[in-house]
C-alpha cells in the first residue's frame, strides 16, 4: 500500500509544479519530457534550469522525481536534499525522502523526515500510515497504534489499518483486544471481506474458544465459498466439536459439480470421515475420486478400505476394493 502510493505520489507532484512553472523554458521542457516518459531527457533540462537558477528547489525536487523513475533512489535522496535546503518550507520533498528511506530500511531517517514533513503542514493520511509501518518496523507498538488509528479518525476503510491493529495484539498475545480490533473492523467497514472474518476464526481458536470459530468460518465462506483450505479447516472444526455430518455437509458443499483438481483434498476429507465411520462404500468412492484427481492419499485410502474389509473376513468386498485402486474406477 506505502510503495503503491509513492508510485503515484511523483506524478502527481509533478503536475502541481509543472502548473506553476509555465513559461519558465528549462523547466518546463524538462516536465514536458516527464509526461511523454522519457525521463532521461526531463533530467538534461532539470539539470540545464538548477545551473541557470531557474526555480531552482522546484528544479532540485522535478530532478528527484525523474531519478526515482529511472530507479536511481540514491542520486533521488540527494536532489530531494538538496530542494530541502533551498527552500526548507517545501513540504514535498520531505515526504518523498521519508518514502525512499523506508524502502530502503532505513526507519530512523524515514520518521525524522516523516515528522518534519508534518510539521510543515503535511497531515495526510499516507504520511501517518507511513509513520505508523516505520514504527511497527522498530517494535515502537504504542506509536504505531497511535498513528494507525489516526488514520482510521478519517478511513475507516482501510482495512490494512485494522490487520496491523490486530496483529500488533496478537503479537502481544492479547487475543481478546485482537477480536475486539477485528469486530470493529467488521462493524466500520463496508469492505470488510472473507479474509477478516478468517483471521477473526485463528484469534478465537488461539483462545480455546471453537464455537466462536466456527461461526466466524462460516461467515467468511458466505463470502469466499471457493476457500477450500478454509473449508477443510471448518470441517475439521466441526469434527472437534463432535458434528461429523456438519463435517460432511461442509466438504460436499465446496465440490464442484464437474470434478476439478481442486477437489481432491476435500474428497479426500470426505473419504476419510465415512472411513472413521465404518461406512466403507462412501469411504471407497470418494477415496477413489480423489485418486482420480491425481491424489496420492485416495489410493492409500482406497487400499486402506480394502484391508479394513479383508481384516473383516469379508475378501470378496476387499478384492473389488483393490481392484478399484488399481483401475482408478
Amino acid at each position: 500500500m506505502l510503495r503503491e502510493f509513492m508510485r503515484n505520489a511523483w506524478i502527481l507532484v509533478l503536475a502541481a509544479c509543472t502548473a506553476a512553472s509555465a513559461g519558465q523554458s528549462f523547466f518546463a521542457q524538462g516536465n514536458q519530457f516527464y509526461d511523454q516518459g522519457n525521463f532521461l531527457e526531463a533530467i538534461k533540462y532539470y539539470r540545464a534550469a538548477i545551473k541557470e537558477g531557474e526555480l531552482e528547489p522546484f528544479a532540485w525536487f522535478n530532478l528527484g522525481n525523474s531519478l526515482v523513475q529511472l530507479g536511481k533512489n540514491n542520486l533521488a535522496v540527494v536532489a530531494y536534499r538538496r530542494s530541502t535546503e533551498l527552500n526548507p518550507t517545501f513540504v514535498r520533498p520531505w515526504t518523498l525522502l521519508g518514502d525512499l528511506y523506508y524502502t530502503n530500511g532505513n526507519m530512523g531517517l524515514a520518521i525524522a523526515a516523516y515528522t518534519r514533513a508534518r510539521g510543515l503542514g503535511d497531515n495526510s493520511e499516507h504520511l501517518h500510515y507511513a509513520l505508523a509501518e516505520c514504527y511497527r518496523q522498530l517494535h515502537e507498538l504504542t506509536m504505531a497504534e497511535r498513528e494507525y488509528e489516526f488514520v482510521l479518525k478519517s478511513n475507516q476503510d482501510r482495512l490494512d489499518c485494522w490487520f496491523a491493529l490486530a496483529e500488533i495484539q496478537e503479537n502481544l498475545q492479547d487475543y481478546p483486544q485482537a477480536v475486539r480490533v477485528l469486530k470493529q473492523a467488521i462493524q466500520l467497514t463496508p469492505s470488510a471481506g472473507a479474509d477478516v472474518y478468517f483471521y477473526l476464526a485463528y484469534l478465537q481458536l488461539q483462545q480455546d474458544s471453537v464455537k466462536p470459530a466456527i461461526a466466524a468460518m462460516e461467515d467468511g465462506l458466505l463470502l469466499n465459498p471457493g476457500n477450500l483450505t478454509a473449508r477443510r479447516h471448518l470441517a475439521s472444526l466441526y469434527q472437534v466439536q463432535g458434528s461429523p455430518w456438519m463435517s460432511l455437509f461442509t466438504l460436499e458443499q465446496g465440490l464442484s459439480k464437474k470434478g476439478n483438481v481442486d477437489d481432491r483434498d476435500l474428497e479426500v476429507d470426505l473419504g476419510q470421515i465415512y472411513f472413521e465411520q465404518k461406512r466403507y462404500s462412501e469411504a471407497l468412492d470418494h477415496f477413489i475420486r480423489a485418486w482420480k484427481l491425481g491424489s496420492a492419499q485416495g489410493r492409500i485410502g482406497g487400499e486402506n478400505v480394502g484391508n479394513a474389509w479383508f481384516n473383516m473376513g469379508d475378501t470378496v468386498q476387499a478384492k473389488v476394493a483393490y481392484k478399484r485402486v488399481r483401475m482408478k474406477e
